[in-house]
């Protein structure tokens, strides 16, 4: 089987830095390469954004990859940021961490260097985005040439019942920027999988917070470390534990995880007033299917995966 490629763009937020550490730790074993890491205005600005990716690469020894500052806001409407400061201000929990060598940072903004990496290479890079959409939107509007090349599209955002986060009716990736997400959908001819809000929801309900902190957590992973402190600030209470990009990128990783899914026409609504940034599935079936949603994946293999990428004797459970 020929090596699989991925590019990933990340909010980080502490659920991008275990998607992270999930792709990073299963590269060999599951033969694929994360060929770059890109980065994104959402749960904080992309400035804390990229800085948190550079603190997870460096505290497990992976500053090879490379990694590109992109998008500093949505297409149209900013964020507030009292909406986007849920793993707070600076998304590692505001607990003044050691500062990264920023000069790891590549030259060239991430949308010009995910067009070069696609035109280069067409049809053999796959793309994981668990924050906005943004610059896949603007790379898709600067360089149209690319919605032909890319291998296929890995999503955590929108939703699947209409069920919201940030809204009453929308998740806050696809609410941070509607626009961005509707280009996707719109323009993408690659097969997209969605894993949306609804499914976090009924996943994390199997992974209770006291497994989190209490097994997955005593590690002498650096990384881990640095993340039990920042879960533990921002929601240590909680009951359950929530790591929704991992889950999309788990999908990524090992596809047969996937124990339910479904084909469907996904769009965005832009104009609604109660409705902004929810994902509209076509239920009359009358437009072509553009995205596979991810219903249900296998929980108790997740949970091997991600005590594997905590450093965990568990190879064999994989």
């Amino acid at each position: 089987m020929s090596l699989r490629k991925v590019i990933v763009d990340v909010d980080v937020g502490t659920d991008d830095a275990w998607a992270l550490l999930l792709l990073l730790k299963c590269e060999k074993k599951f033969n694929f390469k994360v060929e770059a890491i890109t980065c994104t205005h959402g749960n904080t600005d992309v400035h804390n954004a990229t800085r948190n990716v550079l603190r997870i690469l460096a505290a497990i020894g992976r500053t090879d990859v490379p990694v590109y500052k992109g998008a500093v806001e949505p297409l149209i409407t900013p964020v507030p940021d009292r909406e986007r400061h849920f793993h707070g201000v600076d998304g590692f929990g505001d607990l003044n961490f050691e500062e990264p060598d920023e000069s790891l940072v590549q030259p060239g903004h991430a949308v010009n260097e995910l067009a070069r990496r696609l035109n280069a290479d067409p049809g053999n890079i796959s793309l994981i985005f668990v924050g906005p959409l943004t610059n896949l939107a603007l790379c898709l509007k600067l360089y149209p040439e690319v919605r032909d090349k890319i291998k296929d599209l890995y999503v955590m955002g929108g939703n699947r019942h209409g069920v919201g986060n940030v809204t009453k009716s929308a998740e806050f990736n696809f609410w941070a920027d509607p626009e961005a997400a509707h280009i996707i959908f719109n323009n993408l001819t690659c097969p997209i999988t969605l894993l949306p809000w609804e499914t976090c929801v009924s996943e994390h309900r199997e992974l209770a917070m006291t497994w989190r902190m209490d097994v997955v957590g005593q590690t002498a992973n650096k990384a881990v470390l640095m993340l039990n402190q920042v879960e533990a600030k921002c929601y240590g209470h909680w009951e359950n534990w929530m790591p929704c990009d991992a889950f999309v990128v788990a999908v990524f990783i090992k596809p047969d995880i996937v124990q339910h899914s479904e084909h469907w026409h996904v769009d965005i609504e832009l104009t609604g007033t109660l409705t902004r940034g929810q994902a509209v599935l076509d239920h009359k079936k009358r437009t072509k299917e553009n995205t596979r949603i991810v219903d249900r994946i296998d929980t108790n293999y997740f949970k091997h995966m991600m005590m594997y990428a905590a450093d965990h004797d568990v190879e064999h459970h994989l």
